[in-house]
């Protein structure tokens, strides 16, 4: 961590996702113990399935970078292997290929205005070329409304020269709505993702995608949710239970949640189950 503040700035970004959740109780006769089963249950089935995506989106970007290491950067060949990369999974949104020098060369679908311009800048770009190793991206926003992360790969000519990189971008809320709805329907349950650092993900309220911080004072009163949100930031799974505002802020309720991850090339990203326990 580059500072204590940027430290306290991850756990006050933990604590807003932690802050969230469902309101309605939890099931009449429903027993702690059988509640906690389920939750982890419904935990490890979305973790094998987000996984599965993932590494879809993984296999498709490193054979489209293999691929333009044999075809050039540019051209049908090229955009060929580009288009077999949008068809990973329907979350992914684009594909591009970037040469060494910044440039984008080929994009997927047609008409993205991307190639010619220069990317050369981008922090993502920048480590795939200095690590010379594929790259998850944290989440971006878009000029279109809404939020991406890219998968990204080096590609590599025969004598083993980086001349460039494909970069797949995909949309987590997309690829992990689908499971998360299916996986908490019929439940009292919520389902959040979000980055190590707290910056969510998914959420069933679109407006809270995206967001990250949440005020400090909000926090005070409530030690149980900074402790929570420490070990959320720091640990690849784990259980809390803690008291925060309801949804409207109309009075202080009692919450439990079980958090497992998925990750790729060092980006983590953690799943979370949550219910009221009053």
């Amino acid at each position: 961590m580059e500072s204590h503040a940027w430290a306290i700035a991850l756990v006050l970004a933990a604590a807003s996702l932690l802050c969230a959740g469902c309101t309605a109780p939890a099931e009449s006769g429903a027993s702690d113990d059988a509640a906690r089963l389920e939750m982890l249950s419904l935990l490890g089935g979305m973790q094998g399935a987000v996984t599965g995506n993932l590494t879809a989106i993984d296999r498709a970007a490193a054979e489209t970078a293999a691929g333009l290491g044999s075809t050039g950067l540019s051209g049908p060949q090229a955009e060929a292997l580009l288009d077999g990369a949008l068809a990973a999974d329907p979350s992914v949104s684009t594909a591009i290929v970037v040469a060494r020098n910044g440039t984008v060369t080929a994009a997927r679908p047609a008409g993205t205005g991307l190639v010619g311009s220069n990317l050369g800048e981008q922090a993502v770009v920048r480590e795939v070329f200095d690590r010379k190793a594929p790259v998850m991206s944290d989440l971006f926003p878009l000029a279109e409304g809404g939020y991406a992360a890219t998968i990204e790969y080096p590609v590599f000519s025969p004598d083993e020269t980086v001349i460039g990189m494909v970069s797949v971008a995909f949309l987590p809320d997309r690829l992990v709505g689908g499971h998360a709805e299916a996986a908490v329907k019929g439940t009292p349950y919520a389902v959040m993702v979000a980055q190590s650092d707290g910056r969510v993900l998914y959420d069933a309220d679109p407006e809270e995608i995206g967001k990250e911080t949440l005020n400090e004072s909000l926090c005070a009163d409530f030690p149980e949710v900074l402790e929570t949100a420490r070990s959320f930031s720091g640990n690849w799974s784990g259980h809390a239970a803690y008291s925060f505002y309801d949804t409207g802020f109309g009075g202080v309720v009692r919450k439990e949640a079980y958090w497992t991850s998925v990750g790729l090339h060092g980006t983590e990203w953690r799943l979370v189950v949550i219910r009221p326990l009053s």
